[in-house]
């Protein structure tokens, strides 16, 4: 049964993957004007398809995107890494109070 639901999962996606590309290829061919890009500190200017400047700008949108993810998970990681060590060092001073506590003589005055 899991097989049939794993098969079921990978033919979703794989439709999804084809429509997907049907609609990139439907875009690609109705936009076939040609735009004039400028940069800024750049006196140049380029001239391209607009559907390349379209995919350029959605892909380096992904690329930032998964940048800014893999910045934050180090983060998470390194507090986490921190927190257990943290959690660590206080479990075994817990555990150093508790031993320690039968340890102390009270003075008497004898």
């Amino acid at each position: 049964m899991a097989n049939f639901f794993h098969f079921i999962s990978k033919l979703f996606w794989l439709i999804l993957f084809v429509l997907f590309g049907i609609i990139i290829a439907i875009f690609v061919g109705s936009n076939t004007q040609t735009i004039t890009l400028y940069f800024w500190p750049i006196p140049e200017q380029i001239r391209i398809v607009i559907w390349l400047a379209i995919l350029l700008a959605f892909c380096s949108g992904l690329v930032l995107g998964a940048f800014v993810i893999w910045l934050n998970s180090i983060f998470f990681q390194r507090n986490t890494r921190q927190k257990i060590k943290q959690d660590q060092i206080n479990t075994y001073n817990r555990g150093k109070n508790e031993t320690e506590q039968y340890l102390v003589f009270e003075k008497s005055d004898k």
